[in-house]
């Protein structure tokens, strides 16, 4: 008896545990963009002249999706969204930056009211 409720129990377990995992939290851009934009009405995306500019994935490593230029009262940042949280967690490290979930924040460190808008409005953090 013991022998046969021993593989049902583990199963019953493996199965509990596999339907309790959670799933990681994470923002496309446009809920992003619509989270600041609600607070404020400034922020814009900074479209390049030519496609020769900008900001891109190349320097900001693994996991990255894609790279914009932000206004907010008209001082701008780089956001960078990644694959994951541990991604951006990790280019934020790298680049001294903030981060929540899947996104970077990047050249915000040492102006406050940018420190300000991405720790209170959109909640990132330093690592």
């Amino acid at each position: 008896m013991k022998n046969i409720l021993f593989p049902l129990i583990v199963s019953a377990l493996s199965i509990l545990g596999a339907s309790c995992e959670t799933k990681e939290l994470k923002y496309n851009k446009e809920e992003l963009y619509f989270k600041a934009y609600k607070a404020d009405p400034s922020v814009s995306f900074v479209l390049p002249k030519s496609m020769n500019e900008g900001v891109t994935c190349d320097e900001y490593g693994e996991g990255c999706l894609s790279a914009h230029i932000v206004r907010v009262k008209n001082l701008e940042l780089i956001a960078v969204e990644f694959m994951t949280e541990a991604n951006a967690i990790y280019a934020s490290k790298k680049f001294k930056g903030y981060y929540v979930r899947n996104w970077m924040f990047d050249d915000v460190t040492g102006e406050p009211s940018l420190e300000k808008f991405v720790s209170g409005v959109l909640e990132a953090k330093r690592p």
